[in-house]
């Protein structure tokens, strides 16, 4: 069961962490979901690892990012928190959204990352093989990019923790979803790839073979990228590979994370 608190970093901005599970630590940062506190995958990994799982600024209230204008400003914000956490080398795990938070945060503060697990990540641009526009769909079905199914599971299709609300369910997906297009649109890429040999802690990648949002040859471009990294496409799955194969991706992370 996850727990949740409100921190205050310096300067007296609050941001939600959820917290749950015993074993080694690790961080997760979160996709365009958001968190709740059913979150399937995140209780797989409370089973195995101490899991502290902040949430991202602006996914409940949007004058949360009124002060985080770039990736960088993201970058201070997360290293402001884990200083709060008192967090000092660290497990991060981060998926979509939160794999490119977790990249980035990784190339600016290397030496505190032990290892970082890259679970479809975007970030970077290639003109021959264009990341596809998450924005060009309407909200409620944007869905439809992400999943191979074309179709969220029914754990995650709901990014409140109140399934019974359509209202809070409409209000959270659009903040979600504006707070993703301020850091990714029109074009993902905010000179990550010049960033990304900064990074020195052991990595995984890992990308769903059928990721029709973010090809699976981004998988290499972030290999490429970082030196000595490993990178593993999961077969069956897109974009949401971590709850379309949960058991492939829990193995590979066990492995990586040393568990």
């Amino acid at each position: 069961m996850l727990t949740r608190e409100i921190v205050t970093l310096p300067g007296g901005a609050k941001t939600q962490v959820f917290r749950g599970g015993k074993g080694p630590s690790i961080v997760w940062l979160h996709g365009p979901h958001g968190l709740r506190g059913h979150d399937p995958v995140i209780a797989e990994l409370t089973k195995r690892y101490s899991v502290i799982a902040p949430l991202s600024p602006g996914f409940t209230d949007l004058a949360e990012i009124d002060d985080i204008d770039t990736v960088h400003d993201l970058a201070l914000h997360y290293d402001a928190l884990f200083d709060a956490l008192g967090i000092n080398r660290i497990a991060l795990v981060g998926h979509s959204f939160g794999a490119m938070v977790a990249a980035e945060y990784a190339a600016h503060y290397p030496s505190r990352i032990d290892k970082l697990a890259l679970l479809s990540p975007f970030g970077l641009w290639r003109d021959d093989h264009p990341v596809a526009d998450l924005f060009s769909v309407p909200y409620a079905t944007f869905d439809t990019m992400l999943w191979k199914n074309k179709k969220a599971s029914a754990e995650m299709s709901d990014p409140a923790d109140d399934p019974n609300d359509p209202t809070e369910k409409a209000i959270a997906l659009a903040q979600a979803m504006t707070t993703v297009a301020k850091y990714i649109w029109p074009i993902p890429d905010r000179g990550l790839r010049r960033r990304l040999p900064r990074v020195t802690a052991k990595t995984l990648i890992v990308q769903g073979a059928d990721d029709a949002f973010v090809p699976a040859l981004y998988a290499d471009e972030f290999a490429n990228a970082i030196n000595g990294s490993k990178k593993a496409i999961i077969s069956g799955a897109a974009h949401m590979a971590p709850y379309e194969k949960p058991a492939e991706v829990l193995a590979l992370l066990d492995g990586f994370l040393g568990k």
